[in-house]
């Protein structure tokens, strides 16, 4: 069965998990790079696939780091199991958990002094992967049922929702105390208070339903990417997490402003790769 790639969402902003046993797999490395491999070393920013492997013979849990096809190295024994059940399920739903990864290589001969048996050519490489915590790397709803667009993560924005009834949010709290949800946003006309005059504000709902509004300011900094898609008849999805609990909660959207959003954005409306309700792992979880 051929997976759908899925983007982990996490909340790692650099690629500070390890990747171990690299040197196992030096050939598989040296294929990314040029040869040779220049004087200061080389490096490699790109994605890679995190691949579950049931039937490995000498653990069950580990996880594949794999570029472009190729295993560059695993998981630390640790760090798989704690990440296994999240990314087997989501394997299981038909979907390629992938993250952002950077790769250092180096090479360089010993020294002149050093056994002349031991002469050759040296080569280390370093592999990391961007990797939240395992109840953040994915959303705790579904996507929007018809075409929509998943802006690019941005700079967190508080939404103002003082007024949001508590059983809109109630399903989204976690033990964890946060975690990730698709929200869309809308334009819609909201009196200003003066003069009977309307204006335009962006609206942010989680499941169809409102969570708050931005400010006039804010708005027009999304209005553009939501007027465009809508005229594409599709909705403008966006990353939103939930904090909090049920005495104290805030709503914080994370999404690229128009004006930051790149040359070749959209590169594709999208739909939901599947239809479950309990696509993936936390799915299914109750809230507290």
């Amino acid at each position: 069965m051929e997976l759908i790639p899925f983007s982990l969402w996490g909340d790692a902003l650099w690629c500070g998990q390890e990747v171990v046993r690299e040197s196992q797999h030096e050939q598989a490395i040296r294929s990314l790079f040029p040869d040779p491999i220049p004087a200061r070393g080389a490096d490699l920013d790109t994605v890679a696939d995190l691949v579950p492997e049931p039937h490995n013979r000498f653990d069950p849990r580990s996880i594949a780091v794999r570029v472009q096809d190729k295993v560059v190295g695993y998981l630390p024994r640790d760090d798989a199991h704690r990440y296994h059940p999240v990314l087997a399920d989501l394997v299981a739903q038909g979907l390629q958990p992938q993250v952002p990864c950077h790769l250092w290589v180096s090479e360089w001969e010993p020294a002149a002094w050093a056994d002349a048996e031991d002469q050759g050519i040296a080569f280390h490489a370093s592999v990391a992967v961007a990797l939240g915590q395992p109840h953040m790397l994915v959303p705790v709803n579904l996507p929007p049922p018809g075409s929509h667009h998943l802006l690019p993560p941005g700079s967190g924005i508080v939404v103002p929702g003082g007024n949001v009834r508590p059983e809109v949010l109630a399903p989204f709290f976690r033990p964890e105390g946060e975690c990730w949800a698709y929200g869309t946003l809308h334009a819609v006309e909201e009196d200003d208070g003066y003069q009977d005059r309307h204006r335009i504000v962006v609206e942010i709902r989680l499941d169809d339903e409102p969570v708050g509004r931005l400010s006039p300011r804010l708005s027009a900094e999304f209005l553009p990417a939501i007027h465009y898609l809508s005229d594409m008849r599709a909705e403008t999805a966006a990353r939103v997490a939930v904090r909090g609990d049920r005495i104290a909660a805030e709503v914080v959207l994370y999404a690229a402003r128009s004006h930051d959003l790149p040359a070749t954005w959209p590169d594709g409306l999208t739909r939901s790769p599947v239809v479950s309700p309990a696509w993936h792992y936390w799915a299914g979880k109750e809230a507290n």
